[in-house]
């Protein structure tokens, strides 16, 4: 083999050897910054404290009507997650904000029940 196919194989090889460390290198940080933030993450959820879940505050005969009303509205299986008050109490609401509530509202679109 002539020198000058030596010195371009001898130099190729040592380009890749170059990449394939810095690709290593590369991949050990992000693997150091990734058990880094699990760590973190797992530290901050410790120093957290537990929920509990809040009694009810609504009574039994108003979550009954509320459920009867959307078995109307609504067709086939339906699992009602949570209910809350819009207003708490004798809290005061502006009519922007009543407004602006009464359209988001009026955007969902129930589907009417079809006779099948």
């Amino acid at each position: 083999m002539p020198d000058s196919m030596l010195y371009g194989l001898n130099l190729a090889m040592a380009g890749l050897l170059i990449v394939f460390i810095v690709l290593a290198l590369i991949s050990g940080i992000v693997a150091m910054m990734r058990w880094m933030d699990g760590m973190a993450q797992r530290r901050s959820q410790a120093k957290q404290p537990v929920v509990q879940k809040s009694e009810q505050t609504i009574d039994d005969l108003t979550l009954v009507l509320i459920t009867a009303a959307v078995a109307t509205a609504l067709t086939g299986r339906f699992r009602i997650r949570s209910i809350r008050r819009i207003l708490h109490g004798n809290e005061k609401i502006g009519s922007w904000s009543t407004t602006g509530r009464a359209i988001l509202h009026g955007s969902h679109v129930v589907p009417k029940n079809r006779p099948k």
